[in-house]
């Protein structure tokens, strides 16, 4: 299901409120067959359940714990800073490779019988060195690229985790707008019962998807004789 938005006129050609809900986008025929599941959620209600079982979790002592240790949690680069400085060694002497080919081109005699060839084989050299060069710079800023990108999840990973750890204080003072981003930077995705059970649960699970996390963390709320949360770790896959 997926977010949409519906704009209602009255009679009189003004626009009522604007209507967000959560519904199937497979309705005509996209996947070869036509869902039958024409149920609309209202995303203000879901989103409301969402926010109020993050809220639940980040009050959890346990929860808030592991949360602020991933705030403090240190980005190990050493591998990428290692692959850095070797390709800077690599660079510097062919750097001086090449420093070496050019002062042997402009000291070779024009009187030697041999000079066109040896001009020949110091110019293959020489754009073998460049290539090498080239390519070596293209790894270098590559290697550079990782190490920027890794910092700049753990960045954006703090951001989130500070962020949930004072979830009920920021969130209640977001617009509608705010609420909905921070959740879909929050939320990988939501699982709903078709119909709410006999004790009103609709959510059936929750999985997030926090940055700078080898775990995803999915949360089961499929229950049917306790209204417990249960926050279930399962691995990654690669």
């Amino acid at each position: 299901m997926y977010g949409n938005k519906s704009i209602k006129k009255r009679k009189d050609g003004s626009n009522y409120k604007d209507f967000y809900y959560y519904g199937c986008k497979h309705r005509n025929m996209t996947r070869g067959h036509k869902c039958d599941y024409k149920k609309q959620v209202h995303e203000e209600m879901l989103d409301a359940s969402v926010a109020e079982v993050i809220s639940k979790l980040v009050s959890n002592p346990k929860f808030s714990d592991l949360i602020r240790n991933k705030i403090n949690m240190e980005v190990d680069t050493s591998a990428l800073d290692q692959e850095i400085e070797n390709y800077k060694i690599q660079l510097r002497k062919l750097y001086h490779n090449k420093d070496t080919i050019l002062s042997d081109m402009d000291s070779l005699d024009y009187e030697d019988k041999h000079y066109q060839r040896r001009k020949t084989d110091l110019e293959n050299h020489l754009y073998k060195t460049y290539d090498k060069i080239d390519d070596a710079e293209e790894l270098l800023v590559s290697a550079k690229a990782k190490k920027r990108s890794l910092l700049a999840d753990k960045i954006t990973g703090d951001n989130i985790y500070k962020a949930l750890v004072f979830f009920d204080k920021l969130y209640a003072q977001m617009n509608e707008a705010e609420k909905r981003e921070f959740l879909l930077q929050l939320v990988d995705n939501v699982q709903i019962y078709e119909e709410r059970k006999e004790n009103g649960q609709g959510l059936k699970s929750i999985e997030f998807k926090l940055p700078i996390i080898e775990k995803e963390f999915t949360l089961s709320l499929d229950n049917d004789t306790q209204n417990e949360t249960v926050c279930l770790l399962s691995r990654k896959s690669q």
